[in-house]
């Protein structure tokens, strides 16, 4: 409970660093940069004890005074400083609060690719109506709200499954087992070998592969898929299908 009831109180107190930080001309605001500063990292907030929190408090009082008015909001008080009790306790504010609502999606799916879902999307696995559902309570409650989703992801609308490949890439095992056939055998010409290999590297980068992306460097130093494969056309075609499978299992659910 304590997190939970620290955490507007701290963000506003790092909302009140982040503008005094931009004042840096001022005599006093530069005297306490280093109060100032240190605020602004998760470290402090992981390892601040009541103390040291006192001295944020007494430094900062002075300093809101420079703060434009119409970008802070008044309050009066008539608080004693008395220090009641003095009590171990762990950190009352986790760093993961600190991070925006974007850093805080990527570092879970990123820190959770055994998650079920999440481990299909990493590993081309078909994906269930349940895996949906459990990815969207993940970034809509647990991680934050949906509005948060459409405010920070808006500007690349997708599936949100495709989001999560998009971030988690796509594991490079299963990469490499998805176009095994052309990266096994010796059909292939050093050219051909080599464009398969940047369609690899490609999408465990990114997750998925929008097939326009073939005409585009790095992949247009090597050649068009039309003109290496012009002797096989049917290996062209297979490694299309193979894109396709791929960008599939990011975006569909089983049997839908």
């Amino acid at each position: 409970m304590q997190t939970r009831n620290a955490t507007k109180p701290i963000h506003s107190v790092i909302r009140t660093a982040e503008a005094l930080s931009k004042l840096g001309t001022i005599p006093e605001v530069l005297d306490n940069k280093p109060t100032i500063e240190k605020v602004l990292t998760e470290e402090f907030w992981d390892n601040a004890d009541i103390f040291e929190l006192d001295e944020v408090r007494e430094a900062l009082r002075e300093l809101i005074k420079y703060i434009e008015r119409e970008s802070q909001q008044l309050y009066y008080t008539n608080f004693q400083d008395e220090v009641l009790e003095v009590k171990e306790s762990g950190p009352m504010f986790r760093a993961n609060d600190l991070q925006s609502y974007r850093k805080k999606v990527h570092h879970y799916l990123v820190q959770h690719k055994d998650q079920l879902a999440i481990y299909k999307l990493n590993h081309n696995k078909p994906l269930t109506a349940q895996d949906v559902d459990m990815l969207e309570h993940i970034l809509w409650n647990e991680l934050g709200t949906k509005d948060d989703y459409e405010r920070d992801f808006g500007d690349t609308p997708m599936p949100i499954t495709k989001l999560v490949r998009q971030i988690v890439g796509l594991d490079r095992e299963a990469a490499n087992a998805a176009f095994s056939q052309f990266l096994s055998e010796e059909r292939l010409n050093l050219q051909q070998t080599r464009f398969v290999r940047l369609i690899v590297d490609f999408i465990v980068k990114n997750g998925t592969l929008d097939k326009k992306i073939l005409q585009q460097e790095p992949f247009k130093t090597v050649g068009s898929i039309v003109e290496l494969f012009k002797d096989n056309i049917d290996d062209a075609k297979n490694i299309i299908g193979i894109i396709d499978e791929i960008n599939r299992n990011a975006e569909e659910i089983a049997g839908a």
